[in-house]
């Protein structure tokens, strides 16, 4: 069982062209690509293989979104347990919703990475 973290953005665009829709689902993946970079730095690494199965399955539809998803029998056991003592040797920002946490405390730079780009 791994963690997954959908990102999707709703917008009021009755008929985006396909250029905006492009710039929206690029800026989505630029912004996944972000947040994985960021969760990753929070994830637990003892060994690094839950880090190392970090991975963004990218939008194809602004409205659908994309995803970021770690893949261990354990991701998501390390996940929902913040209660755990985790070791700070090999990772010093080692913490229990490593994902969860990423999103939230980063919101606005995740935000301001979808804007960007979609106001190019």
């Amino acid at each position: 069982m791994g963690v997954r973290a959908v990102v999707t953005m709703t917008n009021n665009l009755t008929r985006a062209g396909d250029e905006i829709t492009a710039d929206l689902v690029q800026g989505v993946n630029l912004a996944l690509e972000r947040l994985l970079t960021l969760a990753v730095d929070k994830s637990p690494w003892d060994q690094g293989t839950l880090a190392g199965t970090g991975a963004v399955e990218p939008a194809t539809d602004p409205d659908e979104g994309g995803a970021v998803t770690f893949d261990t029998p354990y991701a998501a056991r390390l996940h929902e347990h913040p209660e755990y003592n985790f070791s700070t040797d090999s990772n010093p920002n080692a913490q229990g919703k490593y994902l969860e946490n990423a999103a939230v405390e980063n919101k606005k730079e995740l935000g301001d990475i979808i804007r960007k780009q979609a106001q190019r």
